[in-house]
Parts: structure tokens; C-alpha cells; sequence
């Protein structure tokens, strides 16, 4: 446990971020954002598997052993999920019509991108790194368009979906290019000690996510949106 806890610092910001979550739920129970907590579960699920799926041979799910400790399909999939969680999420509280459909077919784009890369890239062995490449830029591109309808206005810091549109935002910036490099330049990775700032990326964002719980108020904005 020790080990995990000092190679995986972050995880307990997980279970925080969902225990605080939980505490705040009957401020949006009834709003677009009521099945956010699962996220955080299964976000939380998927790095503690992936861990046990890298660094113990039980648990292994690729049985070729220059692969043993691959766990990628966990976060493949979990990027699926993930993605078009946040992509409903912005489609349906942006009012115009025309982000709407700049969202709806960046999805798409997701989707063409998803089907593709495993012929590149074994899904079971690598990451998906064009199609979550993709699906950050998508996600980054409907966050602004949220932010531009008025989600990044003075009166919303006791919006919740503000806040996580900014811990999402400071993630998916910087993900993409920390992935490409990881597989690329991997020496290059390891010198700028990328590794941890992912690690801090992933902070930063669940500090938004609290950050956002904390300072929520019980908003109908927030129902109307759903």
C-alpha cells in the first residue's frame, strides 16, 4: 500500500474529490451534471486496475510477455466514456445552435479517429494517442464555446460545471503533447520529468473539481441546463 500510495499520490485526491462530491449532491442531484460522481468512481477504478494490471503478473490482461504490463485497454476504453460524457454534457448546455453542432460533429470526428488508430496502434497494447489527441482538442474546443456563451463570467464561480470546465481545460491542454512525447521521445519525457506533471495536471484538475463543489451554490441554472 505504501508503494502505491508514493508512485500514485494522486489517487486519494480521487476518493476525496467523490467523498465532497457526495456531500454536495442534493446542491445538483436534479441538474445535467447528477451522474458526474460515477466519473469520478470510474476514474478512480480504472487508474487503481491499471496499476494492479501493470505491476503484478495476476492480474495481467495481454498474455505476450514483452506486454505482460500492459493496461491500456482500461484507459482506451475509459477515454470513450469519458469523452462523450463531456461532449453530451456541453451539447446540451450550450444554447446555440451553431456550437451545438460544432460539438456534434467533433464528436463524430472523435468517433472516425477511434475506429482508425487501432489499426495503427494495437488497442490493446498502446494507447490511443491520435484519437485521444483528438478527443482533447474536441473537448478543449467545447469548453470554449461554453465559456463564450457565458460560462466563464464573474457571477458563475459558484457554478460547478465552471470550475470543472477549468480543471478540464488545464488537463486536456497539456495531456495530448505529454502522451505523443511518452511514445515518441521517450527520453525527452523522462528528462523533463513529464511523467510528474501529469501527475500534477491531474491534481490541479481535481483542486478545480473541489474547488467548484465548495464554492457551489444550489443554482437553477444548473437544473434549467439539464
Amino acid at each position: 500500500m505504501y508503494d502505491f500510495l508514493k508512485d500514485n499520490y494522486f489517487i486519494p485526491l480521487y476518493g476525496i474529490t467523490l467523498l465532497i462530491s457526495l456531500l454536495r449532491y442534493n446542491r445538483y442531484y436534479s441538474s445535467i451534471l447528477k451522474y458526474f460522481p460515477l466519473i469520478i468512481i470510474y476514474t478512480m477504478v480504472s487508474e487503481i486496475l491499471g496499476f494492479f494490471i501493470r505491476d503484478f503478473d495476476d492480474f495481467q490482461i495481454v498474455y505476450i510477455e514483452k506486454y505482460q504490463y500492459a493496461n491500456y485497454i482500461i484507459f482506451n476504453i475509459y477515454d470513450l466514456v469519458f469523452f462523450f460524457y463531456f461532449y453530451f454534457i456541453f451539447w446540451k448546455v450550450v444554447k446555440r445552435k451553431k456550437h451545438k453542432d460544432i460539438i456534434k460533429y467533433g464528436a463524430l470526428v472523435y468517433i472516425v479517429a477511434s475506429l482508425i488508430n487501432p489499426f495503427i496502434h494495437n488497442v490493446l497494447i498502446f494507447p490511443q494517442f491520435y484519437a485521444s489527441t483528438i478527443g482533447s482538442i474536441v473537448l478543449i474546443i467545447a469548453i470554449f464555446l461554453y465559456f463564450r456563451e457565458g460560462g466563464i463570467q464573474k457571477g458563475n464561480r459558484h457554478n460547478l460545471l465552471t470550475w470543472i470546465s477549468y480543471g478540464l481545460l488545464i488537463f486536456n491542454i497539456f495531456f495530448p503533447v505529454i502522451s505523443l512525447l511518452s511514445y515518441y521521445n521517450f527520453p525527452i519525457y523522462d528528462k523533463l520529468y513529464l511523467r510528474q506533471f501529469h501527475y500534477l495536471l491531474i491534481i490541479a484538475t481535481y483542486v478545480f473539481f473541489i474547488i467548484g463543489f465548495v464554492l457551489m451554490k444550489p443554482m437553477r441554472a444548473l437544473a434549467e441546463e439539464s
